[in-house]
Order: structure tokens, then C-alpha cells, then sequence
């Protein structure tokens, strides 16, 4: 056996494998114990049939072909080891070559990474939102939750509530027929078919009408879309909504009688949006602070992993489209999407996903951040209440439930101890 090893490229070392024939002559009887069992010879029971037999009638080279698995298996073994190469995950195997067998492998190394300087980052000071207006937009939504609704004779007004029978026609071909719908008089309500709702407004109870509309350009049937239809519309009902007042009944309604005031009630809404946006604001402050790091670090990463990584999403994705009992191009399709912008989307999010999680890890490294034995068994709990599986749908090993409780712990100091740093320098 020969073997030439590459200079390191991209964080990648490649060998190329050849073999001679006292290589490979040994691996023609493990051919020879696989195909027996395969075939059926006259004369003899299945899997008895001798070597020479077999060898006779399927020749050598199906018997290398049957074994050719178990030859590039343990041959990429020993060269890894003559070779004194530590990778960082399973090599990539490329057959350039039958007979004489040759191949390529394709080491991928640890991925390396430099650490920009911290203090060079600057952020953006996020401003904080007007509280006031977000208090008064949650409350107008409990009042809404709680609003009930009372039949009204006269002309249906903005906010009320209709039901409806419609039917759509376009080029003399019924494309909608639905009975008994509900719709809420309001402008957010009017995006299948902008100028229904003030068709709608001004109707009273048993009224029929018809007009013509056109289909939002957003619609997501392309045979609807922009197309312009008949409308012919029957009011069963209208109802005009009876919201509850803003007092201390609302309060104690909406707190299941533990908040007795409006005061109680907003100040309680306060805290709750204050403590929101500070944690996005921290979220956001420490993205920011990964990507201008990623910017001022060098970081290379061997192709083989962003493949891999990329390979996987796509998988994931076409078993999602099988779900649904279409091919992925077929599940793209419907999404108005395409298969090469997507795979393009998936490698390009795979680079900063893998970008972001070696610099963290590599923060961890630099400044001796380790979670503690504890925090790894409850974050281990954690997964095993969520039932988590890997890629295969198998349950996770103890040791796999414990490597993947580090690893996210680590991701999360990191994260953390990015923030502490750079939120020195919010300007």
C-alpha cells in the first residue's frame, strides 16, 4: 500500500490511497463469505456453493466489489494511524479508482479559530420603546378578549361582527362558496380582497348584495391572485361588540380577581413589557456582539463540516416535504421557493451557524468558562423530559445527554460573557 499525504488546505489534509494486489488479495474471501449467501449455484444448498465455483462464474472483480466496504474501511484505519492524524470528526472517502482500488481521504482537521480583540466592538445603543402606547395596546387586547357580542338591528358598523354567506366567481367559474363565515369589521381584515370590508360596513341583517373585487396579489393561489371576481354576498347576522369598561371589575376579570385597580393592573403590564424588552435588548445587544466579533476573528472551518452540516438540513427538510406526501422540489414549490436558492439559503446560514458556535466554544477555551456539574445534570434533565432524540430518532446516551448539556451550557456562558464585555461599550 502507498499513500501520499497533501499539505493542509482549508483546515483539510487529503490522502491518496493506492493498493496493490497482496492488499486487496486477502479481502477476496471476504467478497467470496458475502456473495455465496447472495446467490443461488445449481447442485448446491444456498451459501455452501465453494470459492472456486463462485469465482468462476462472477469472476474476481465482484468479489473485490463485494468487499470493497470492508477494504477502504480498514485501510483508511491504518493510514490514519501511520499517519499520526487526529480528526476532528469522520473522514470523507472518495473510490477514485476500482482496479487497482484507489482513493482519497479527506481529513478534516479541528477547526481553527483567532479571537479578534473584544474591546474594538462597539454597539449601537438600542432605544427603549414608548411603554405607555405597548400598556395601553395589551390592555385594548384584553379588552378584546373579553368583549362579547349582541345582535344590533340597525346598519352594521366598523368593529362589528357579520356573518356571512359568500360566493366568488371569477370568469364565469365559482371558485369560493362558503357558508356561515364570521368576520370582524376591521381594516386588518381586508387583505384577501382589499374594499371588502367597506363593502360590508352599512349592511343590516338578511341583506344581499353583490359587487365586484380583486383578489390581493399576495394570495398564495396563483390562479386567485390579482385575478378580479364577483362577490355575491347574504348578511345572516350583524353583532356590535359590547367591550368591558376600563375600571376595577376589568382588573379583577383579567386577573382572575387578584389585581383589585387599573393602576394595580398597569403597572403590572409595566413591569412585565420593561422586563421583555430588556432581555431582547440583551439578546439583540449579544448577536450583535457575535457578529462584529466573527468580523474582526479569523475562522476556518474544513468544507467537510459545513457539507455535512448543510447535507443534514436539507435532509431534515426533505423529510419534512415526505410528510406531506411530495417530493422536496414539490414542498419548495408550494412555498414559492426553489431548490437551488434554498440549498444556497442552507449553506450560507450553516456558515454562520458554524461560525457563531466555534467562536463561542473558543471563548470558552481562552477564559476557562465551564459549566459546573451541576448545571449539567439539570440541563441534562431538561433533555431527557423533552424526550431528545439525534438525527436518527434514536434517545440519546448518557454520555450523549452529557456532551450536549455542555455544549449548549457553553454556548450560553459565551453568549453571556460576550455581553458582560462588550455592553461596556454601548454608545
Amino acid at each position: 500500500m502507498k499513500f501520499k499525504q497533501s499539505k493542509e488546505k482549508e483546515r483539510q489534509i487529503t490522502i491518496d490511497v493506492d493498493l496493490n494486489e497482496s492488499d486487496v488479495d486477502p479481502y477476496y474471501k471476504v467478497g467470496y463469505k458475502k456473495l455465496v449467501k447472495k446467490v443461488s449455484i445449481p447442485g448446491f444448498r444456498k451459501g455452501k456453493a465453494p470459492y472456486r465455483i463462485i469465482e468462476s462464474q462472477y469472476g474476481k472483480e465482484s468479489l473485490l466489489s463485494e468487499a470493497i466496504d470492508d477494504i477502504i474501511s480498514e485501510k483508511t484505519a491504518e493510514v490514519i494511524k501511520e499517519s499520526e492524524l487526529e480528526f476532528y470528526m469522520t473522514p470523507k472517502i472518495e473510490l477514485t479508482n476500482f482496479n487497482p482500488i484507489k482513493f482519497k481521504i479527506i481529513v478534516p482537521l479541528e477547526p481553527s479559530v483567532v479571537v479578534g480583540d473584544i474591546n474594538k466592538i462597539k454597539l449601537e445603543k438600542i432605544e427603549n420603546p414608548d411603554f405607555n402606547t405597548l400598556i395601553d395596546e395589551q390592555i385594548n387586547n384584553m379588552q378584546k378578549q373579553f368583549t362579547t357580542w349582541a345582535p344590533r338591528e340597525s346598519k352594521s358598523k366598523a368593529s362589528d361582527l357579520i356573518n356571512i354567506n359568500i360566493k366568488i366567481t371569477i370568469d364565469d367559474k365559482e371558485v369560493l362558496n362558503q357558508e356561515n363565515t364570521d368576520i370582524v369589521l376591521e381594516e386588518q381584515n381586508d387583505e384577501f380582497a382589499p374594499g371588502l370590508i367597506k363593502n360590508l360596513i352599512g349592511k343590516k341583517s338578511l341583506e344581499t348584495d353583490s359587487f365586484k373585487l380583486k383578489i390581493s396579489k399576495s394570495h398564495p393561489s396563483s390562479e386567485l391572485a390579482g385575478k378580479k371576481g364577483l362577490f355575491e354576498i347574504k348578511i345572516n347576522s350583524v353583532k356590535e361588540p359590547i367591550t368591558p369598561k376600563l375600571n376595577g371589575e376589568f382588573a379583577k376579570m383579567v386577573s382572575n380577581n387578584e389585581i383589585k385597580t387599573m393602576a394595580t393592573l398597569r403597572k403590572k403590564i409595566e413591569t412585565s413589557i420593561t422586563e421583555t424588552h430588556k432581555q431582547q435588548a440583551e439578546s439583540e445587544y449579544t448577536n450583535n456582539s457575535i457578529d462584529k466579533l466573527i468580523e474582526l476573528s479569523k475562522i476556518e472551518i474544513p468544507p467537510i463540516i459545513i457539507e455535512r452540516e448543510t447535507d443534514s438540513e436539507l435532509q431534515n427538510l426533505e423529510n419534512l416535504s415526505k410528510q406531506f406526501k411530495m417530493s422536496l422540489e414539490e414542498y419548495l414549490s408550494k412555498n414559492n421557493q426553489n431548490l437551488e436558492d434554498t440549498k444556497k439559503s442552507i449553506n450560507q446560514d450553516t456558515i454562520t451557524k458554524l461560525n457563531r458556535t466555534f467562536l463561542l466554544l473558543e471563548i470558552c477555551k481562552n477564559n476557562d468558562i465551564q459549566p459546573t456539574e451541576k448545571e449539567i445534570n439539570e440541563t441534562k434533565q431538561l433533555l431527557v423530559n423533552q424526550k431528545m432524540t439525534n438525527s436518527s430518532g434514536r434517545n440519546l446516551s448518557e454520555e450523549e445527554l452529557i456532551a450536549e448539556s455542555e455544549y449548549r451550557l457553553k454556548l450560553e456562558k459565551a453568549s453571556k460573557y460576550l455581553y458582560e464585555q462588550t455592553s461596556k461599550n454601548i454608545a
